[in-house]
């Protein structure tokens, strides 16, 4: 007789296997089946609420906030108008960037066509002092090498004006050479300027100070005062400035700032 625990032993190995993948078939059938189902409560709970009611104080929060969504939208709307005006901004500053330029060239008004004919020029200041900066200096300008920078005055003052100060420093070079002086005209204000554009005439009281260096160590000033009259001149090779020295007058030393209440620049102007 055979003993219990060698049955077992006396089942074919592929009768065991075969048993084995029927089994784990048949678990798999089972849960396929049973996924639809509802799977049983633990708590012995069978019915399920189909909606839970918000609490009071919760209703309300929801309720004094529900406008948020709207503010949402419309701050939605603003920022897409925005976006959508950038856009086109942006679109006709690249156009105008593509487009060539266009010059119109009208014709001259009528009082640009009389200024040409009758060639009235405009006389400012800032024209007026900077030409009697360059000019005046050169008339008194002279060291113990003579007066070397005076002819570049000629083109820029009347003749009998030019005549006058090679007079005066000539005769002064002796003793400027002697002395080894140096003599400068600095300006320090041109004021008083009164202008007539018809007549293509200026005139204008110029102050300043004359300067005396002796042998490079000592230096005197003196005042200086000058009236100038100005007249339009067309600028051309032998006078690069818009105007020339017509008439002028000087004082130097202690008497000259007694013409700051004499002198009379309209007088000049008159014909």
């Amino acid at each position: 007789m055979t003993s219990p625990s060698a049955e077992p032993d006396a089942i074919p190995a592929a009768v065991r296997a075969d048993a084995s993948h029927q089994l784990q078939a048949a678990v798999l059938w089972r849960r396929w089946r049973s996924r639809s189902k509802p799977r049983a409560s633990t708590s012995g709970a069978t019915h399920i609420p189909a909606a839970i009611g918000l609490p009071p104080a919760a209703w309300r929060h929801y309720q004094r906030f529900s406008w948020v969504i709207y503010e949402q939208r419309l701050l939605l709307l603003i920022l897409a108008i925005l976006l959508a005006s950038c856009a086109l901004v942006w679109s006709v500053a690249w156009h105008l960037q593509r487009k060539p330029p266009m010059v119109v060239r009208a014709a001259p008004s009528l009082k640009e066509t009389a200024l040409a004919y009758y060639g009235i020029p405009e006389i400012s200041y800032d024209q007026i002092a900077f030409f009697l900066h360059g000019c005046l200096p050169l008339l008194y300008a002279a060291d113990d090498a003579g007066h070397r920078l005076l002819p570049l005055a000629q083109g820029l003052v009347a003749p009998e004006i030019y005549t006058e100060a090679e007079h005066r420093l000539t005769q002064s070079g002796k003793a400027v050479s002697a002395n080894r002086v140096t003599q400068s005209l600095t300006l320090t204000e041109v004021g008083d300027v009164v202008a007539d554009p018809r007549s293509r005439r200026a005139a204008a009281y110029v102050r300043g100070y004359l300067t005396l260096t002796v042998r490079h160590s000592e230096a005197e000033f003196f005042p200086w005062r000058g009236q100038a009259l100005l007249e339009v001149n067309p600028v051309g090779r032998l006078n690069p400035w818009p105007f020339y020295l017509l008439r002028f007058e000087d004082r130097t030393g202690p008497q000259a700032p007694e013409w700051d209440l004499s002198h009379d620049n309209r007088r000049w102007l008159e014909p």
